[in-house]
């Protein structure tokens, strides 16, 4: 019985292959994940400004929500999800630069 060295290298470039793959596709998954959440939270902050007013107790519940998915995308990928831009920034500053009134309506109900 004899073990060719060819055989032995692609196997372990293989496996090399498959154990750097593994992680990305699960980072990959952590993002959709967290856009959905985030993009869930924020139309239920738009909702409850739009029916409450945004400084309502709902809508800053709301708020907080929201804030929250921001920080669980933050700890688990390192970046968070601007639902407004449509991207994935890697600065944690949503809760400085944030446009919470995006829609230009100054709706101070």
């Amino acid at each position: 019985m004899s073990i060719k060295i060819p055989s032995i290298l692609t196997v372990a470039a293989l496996a090399a292959a498959c154990a750097v793959a593994v992680p990305q596709k699960a980072s990959a998954d952590g993002r959709t994940d967290c856009q959905k959440k985030v993009e869930k939270a924020q139309d239920h902050y738009r909702h409850e400004a739009h029916e409450h007013g945004k400084h309502s107790r709902q809508a800053q519940e709301a708020r907080a929500k929201l804030n929250e998915a921001w920080d669980r995308c933050w700890t688990s990928t390192r970046a968070w999800y601007d639902p407004h831009r449509r991207e994935w920034r890697t600065d944690r500053d949503w809760d400085r630069n944030y446009d919470w009134d995006h829609d230009g309506d100054r709706d101070d109900r």
